[in-house]
């Protein structure tokens, strides 16, 4: 075993802490914490995620994250792959009155998607997130902060946003000054709301005219 599962241990049992505990604050579920500290780096979902984990579970014990991620083997962690679905080919036969059922349930269905696209477009264009500030087009993936931090001073180190609530990375960034987004991904069974990644990294100097990407599990 190399020293990071080891320190990991060792920094939790020091503080008295347990993995229950862990889990409740950093919100990165027992499996994973565990699988940390025992260095069982094969249910560990992607590369990105899980160096995310390990620097907030780090930070939360009071250690160094940067110590840390060179023991950490990325390259061994495999990445989830899909197989393909085996090819299932069948005969079929249509009648008159079968094409005409299916282009009479064809068009109704093209319908029915048509009026409900039109009534989103007239009844809410977009959302705003009264809690965070944040807007974002209807359906999208990323959404974009409208300004920095008000008051903010002319540069700030960034914290380490991985593990946090989107909430609470929004509110350190704009602390900052910085203007940010956010970027839905979706893998594994990270918690919801989740943040898995930042750019630029921990501890580099951000204010206002800065951007912060924000990497967050839909």
């Amino acid at each position: 075993m190399s020293p990071l599962g080891e320190t990991l241990r060792r920094a939790r049992l020091s503080k008295g802490i347990t993995i229950e505990d862990a889990e409740r604050v950093t919100r990165i579920p027992r499996k994973y914490l565990e699988a940390l500290e025992v260095e069982n780096y094969g249910i560990l979902p992607a590369p990105v995620y899980a160096r995310g984990f390990l620097r907030s579970y780090a930070g939360y014990l009071g250690l160094n994250p940067g110590d840390l991620l060179p023991f950490f083997p990325v390259g061994h962690v495999e990445e989830p792959k899909l197989e393909n679905l085996p090819e299932v080919r069948q005969t079929r036969s249509y009648n008159p009155s079968s094409m005409i059922a299916l282009g009479i349930v064809g068009f109704l269905i093209v319908l029915v998607i048509a009026l409900y696209s039109i009534g989103r477009e007239d009844s809410s264009p977009s959302f705003i997130d009264g809690t965070s500030g944040l807007t974002t087009d209807n359906g999208s993936d990323v959404i974009t902060g409208s300004e920095g931090g008000a008051g903010a001073g002319a540069g700030v180190a960034l914290p380490d946003l991985a593990g946090q609530s989107v909430e609470t990375a929004v509110e350190s960034v704009n602390a900052t000054g910085a203007s940010y987004v956010l970027i839905g991904v979706r893998e594994g069974d990270v918690p919801a709301n989740t943040v898995v990644d930042q750019s630029p990294a921990p501890d580099t100097t951000v204010g206002p005219g800065d951007t912060v990407t924000i990497y967050y599990q839909r």
